[in-house]
């Protein structure tokens, strides 16, 4: 008897064994499948914005070329960096409703927005099944981010891809070394200002859509006085706020998000 027992108990550990490298086998290939996808999506939608002009070139600018040159560089500056191609990038989904992008981190990706918040969770762009998901808006939003507070939830990757990398904000200097992002839709594009990152509950404030919005100066203080890093970001009623969410693990159900200032740029 003891020995089927131990035979048995055997049986299970070798099964344990196989089902956890099983699991990280598929782990590490849909990672790599993501990351793939999502390369190759870039390459096709997005193209970098023309570099400023060289100092070598612009000592050589006469007075008036320089003063141009000088507003062409102000202009650059509140232009987003880079443009998308949203005919191609809607062809692939017609749930496609922005491009998220952090220059010099590995968010350069496009939100989706579905019926609810559990179609994307795990699946790629073009809907194939994927545990590193897609970054989506949450399904009571206005997609064309009309609301006080639009959420966009993304895994938190152990890789750094997807919203991976959104804690490293619990750092002062990794907010002064990324202060922006940018949130570019087919019609309007948007800088981005961050001005808190801390923990928190899923069910709390950071979740409030803000549809009206003499709330949101309230919200941005409280916002600011749970922060991780201190921003200057000026925040007034009528402003919208972009909240970026993902999962945290300093209690049960805890989510780190990231909040950022709206402020309206040039049309594409």
């Amino acid at each position: 008897m003891r020995h089927l027992i131990r035979l048995v108990l055997g049986l299970l550990a070798v099964a344990t064994l196989c089902f956890c490298g099983y699991q990280t086998v598929r782990y590490i290939m849909q990672n790599s499948a993501s990351r793939e996808f999502n390369t190759e999506l870039q390459h096709a939608v997005v193209e970098t914005r023309a570099a400023k002009t060289s100092e070598t070139e612009t000592n050589q600018l006469s007075s008036v070329e320089e003063t141009e040159a000088a507003e062409q560089e102000t202009a650059l500056q509140e232009t987003a960096p880079i443009e998308v191609d949203f005919d191609a990038l809607q062809e692939k989904s017609s749930d496609v409703i922005a491009w998220l992008y952090c220059p010099d981190t590995p968010i350069n990706l496009p939100v989706v927005q579905a019926k609810d918040n559990d179609y994307y969770l795990y699946r790629l762009l073009d809907g194939t099944p994927n545990g590193s998901g897609t970054l989506f808006a949450d399904y009571r939003n206005d997609r064309d981010f009309l609301d006080g507070n639009t959420v966009i939830y993304g895994h938190n990757m152990k890789n750094g891809s997807m919203f991976g990398t959104l804690s490293r904000y619990k750092e002062q200097e990794y907010y002064e070394e990324h202060p922006v992002m940018w949130l570019l839709t087919r019609d309007k594009n948007y800088k981005v200002e961050l001005f808190a990152g801390y923990v928190t509950q899923a069910t709390s404030d950071a979740y409030v859509f803000a549809e009206d919005g003499e709330q949101i100066p309230e919200l941005g203080a409280q916002a600011m006085r749970q922060s991780t890093f201190e921003a200057e970001v000026d925040i007034q009623p009528g402003d919208r706020i972009l909240t970026l969410s993902t999962c945290s693990y300093e209690f049960q159900d805890a989510r780190y998000v990231l909040q950022g200032k709206l402020r309206l740029l040039s049309t594409p």
